[in-house]
């Protein structure tokens, strides 16, 4: 069932970019020949929260159209902004290179952004925190900002994997809002039994754990099981890339340093997960009528092989699967076809009717 929304009103977004009008961070980096990719770190309120935001595109632009800007939004495996901008593996930079304002942000709970006071917490003591509900309106918050900074009235959105549930969801009650919207390995609605059993009611198997933590701590190995377990023996990731992942995510929590490497990721995601891999979707996709590309490697086991059937109510849609790629495909070696097929999608050049 869709979730519905309260709309933020005119004043308390005015105040949102009053406070926030100005870049907290600035770096400048190497480009094209011509020019170079400038970084910028924003922090956006929102009530008793602060929203992070990246941003990353050419000094040599100054002004965009709708169809050049996109928000990326991060998955739950690698809880931050920069998963989109590893170190030779930036989505970031590889569109900021080609003219494109490229923008990625933190959810409440998860990297830069500020987490809610139960994550100071011991994790028993609460529970589980940031639902669809408070995601999705952190990216209304995100998207309202810069539609006004960049005075265009729709953008496009990639959202991967937690990101892509956030991103439709959204789009159902923002169509307006929206430009495009690439679903990178998405999930919607089908049974996975190995990722649901663990979180089970001891005693009612397919209802979530009511003693569920408020958050859980991982480290990289345990964050990053499933991603072995799709490559198996397969050689598809370099370690320098696996390297530049891992210390990615290690800064995903402030506090993972004097925590042994040990992050906090809210375990609200993990419960709206819970019912998607038990086959109970949280939205109607049909109701999606923004062009959507859903992509996802051959070896993803997250992804859901049936979404394009799901979307009916989009008349412009195409599924693109990257062969020898898990659901961590922008890190492996066909990240280039990724990169192609969704820049493609976006320029309209091999969208196809539905």
């Amino acid at each position: 069932m869709k979730k519905n929304l309260k709309s933020i009103s005119l004043m308390g977004i005015f105040f949102v970019l009053l406070l926030s009008s100005c870049s907290d961070h600035q770096e400048v980096s190497e480009g094209t020949k011509t020019s170079k990719i400038i970084k910028e770190e924003y922090k956006i309120p929102l009530e008793d929260e602060t929203l992070f935001l990246l941003h990353k595109s050419v000094n040599a632009k100054k002004q965009y159209t709708s169809d050049e800007i996109i928000l990326f939004l991060e998955p739950f495996s690698v809880p931050t902004a920069a998963a989109f901008d590893v170190s030779k593996y930036s989505w970031m930079d590889e569109y900021a290179k080609k003219g494109y304002d490229t923008w990625a942000m933190d959810f409440r709970g998860f990297g830069q952004s500020s987490r809610p006071k139960e994550m100071s917490e011991a994790p028993n003591l609460n529970k589980p925190v940031v639902h669809l509900d408070d995601a999705t309106k952190d990216l209304e918050t995100v998207v309202n900002w810069i539609k006004h900074k960049r005075n265009v009235k729709k953008i496009h959105l990639v959202g991967w994997s937690y990101g892509g549930v956030v991103a439709g969801n959204y789009a159902i009650s923002h169509s307006d809002d929206v430009n495009t919207l690439v679903l990178y390995g998405y999930m919607h609605g089908f049974t996975l039994p190995m990722m649901t059993e663990p979180f089970d009611n001891p005693l009612q198997q397919g209802e979530f754990n009511p003693h569920a933590p408020s958050y859980q701590t991982v480290d990289f190995d345990k964050g990053m099981h499933h991603w072995y377990m799709m490559m198996g023996e397969k050689k598809i990731v370099t370690n320098e890339a696996m390297d530049s992942v891992k210390d990615v995510f290690l800064h995903s929590d402030p506090i993972s340093e004097k925590n042994n490497g040990i992050i906090r990721r809210p375990m609200g995601p993990l419960e709206d997960l819970y019912s998607i891999w038990n086959n109970r979707p949280l939205y109607d996709a049909s109701q999606i009528t923004s062009p959507v590309l859903v992509i996802y490697g051959e070896e993803d086991l997250f992804a859901d092989r049936d979404m394009l059937s799901k979307l009916t109510g989009t008349k412009q849609k195409k599924e693109v699967v990257i062969p020898n790629a898990t659901h961590w495909a922008v890190y492996e070696k066909n990240h280039d076809v990724l990169f192609k097929e969704v820049l493609n999608f976006i320029e309209m050049k091999e969208g196809k009717k539905g």
